[in-house]
Formats: structure tokens, sequence, C-alpha cells
């Protein structure tokens, strides 16, 4: 398991702080959890570009298949 630094501001480190207290687990925990989330939702958008693209670029063919 790979280790790193992190410096947060204040702010973002007591909101996180709480966050990870109301779900009964560490920091640590939450903070994986919330990089972890960043992860999925940035490969999400990723996706939904590149469909978007797809679609653009063959809406012709698209369409003529729906008939």
């Amino acid at each position: 398991m790979a280790e790193t630094r992190l410096r947060l501001p204040d702010e973002t480190y007591e909101q996180i702080k709480q966050i990870a207290g109301d779900d009964a687990q560490s920091v640590n925990s939450a903070m994986v959890v919330a990089i972890e989330e960043y992860i999925v939702r940035r490969r999400r958008e990723r996706y939904q570009t590149m469909g978007r693209k797809i679609a653009e670029r063959d809406r012709e063919l698209l369409e003529r298949l729906a008939r």
C-alpha cells in the first residue's frame, strides 16, 4: 500500500474530520472513499464525453440504424 503526504487547508481538514466522525470512520478512510469516488466520477465523465463524440460523429449512421 502506498503512502503519501497531503496538505489540506484547515477548513477542508475540519470538514473531512466531521464527515468521518459522522460516518464512524477514520479521517484516512473518509479521504480514501472521497478519492475513489472522484476517480469513478472522472472516469464516468470521460466515457460520457467519448460517447457523445461518437454519437455526434456517427449521428447519420445511428439514425439510419434506428429506422
